[in-house]
């Protein structure tokens, strides 16, 4: 049994649980053997299990007679072989949504190179901003400063700030036309924040 089950068998019960163990252990197993379809290692485990069970419940199973100790056996390895069947089975139902939920997902060689490439543009057209815009721009999307630290930083006002930004968001938006998910905004305005 299990060290969580810490169900104890009496001191007095557990010679007659070796003798009955050794008495039906090799029959067991048989019909075990035949149970599983031949798979020794599950019939192993379903005679542990079929055993472990009759260790819980011999204060009552050792006042049979060896015949009815056998049926009780034979019943309650059934029950195990049918409960690790649904086990199995329940397994191989969920196994294709267990693959698709943790398998990564395939490579798309294409749609990498084409970030690649934007990104190299993005950085090419930040390089070539006012020193001021390009010094506001890394400060917000390299560094992640927010508009107010910005402008406490360089001692501007944070509308000032947002002008900046807005004027190098166009200039990226209209310098990766080709790579900007979005398209261009119809509003009038050229990018969204």
């Amino acid at each position: 049994m299990a060290d969580g089950d810490e169900a104890r068998i009496a001191r007095c019960h557990v010679a007659e649980l070796g003798c009955f163990f050794t008495a039906h252990d090799r029959w067991l197993f048989g019909h075990a053997c035949v149970r599983a379809s031949g798979d020794r290692e599950l019939a192993a485990d379903l005679v542990q299990d079929t055993f472990e069970a009759a260790a819980r419940a011999w204060a009552v199973l050792r006042q049979h007679d060896s015949e009815r100790q056998r049926a009780w056996l034979l019943g309650t390895l059934a029950n195990k072989n049918i409960s690790e069947y649904r086990r199995q089975e329940a397994f191989r139902r969920r196994q294709p949504d267990i693959l698709v939920r943790y398998q990564g997902a395939a490579a798309d060689t294409a749609a990498a190179a084409l970030n690649a490439i934007a990104l190299y543009r993005a950085w090419e057209i930040i390089e070539g901003m006012p020193p001021r815009r390009k010094q506001i721009a890394l400060m917000r999307w390299r560094d992640h400063w927010k508009a107010a630290e910005i402008a406490a930083e360089l001692g501007v006002a944070e509308g000032t700030v947002h002008a900046h930004l807005h004027a190098a968001r166009g200039r990226l938006v209209a310098g990766l036309e080709r790579y900007y998910p979005f398209g261009q905004d119809n509003s009038g305005n050229g990018a969204a924040s």
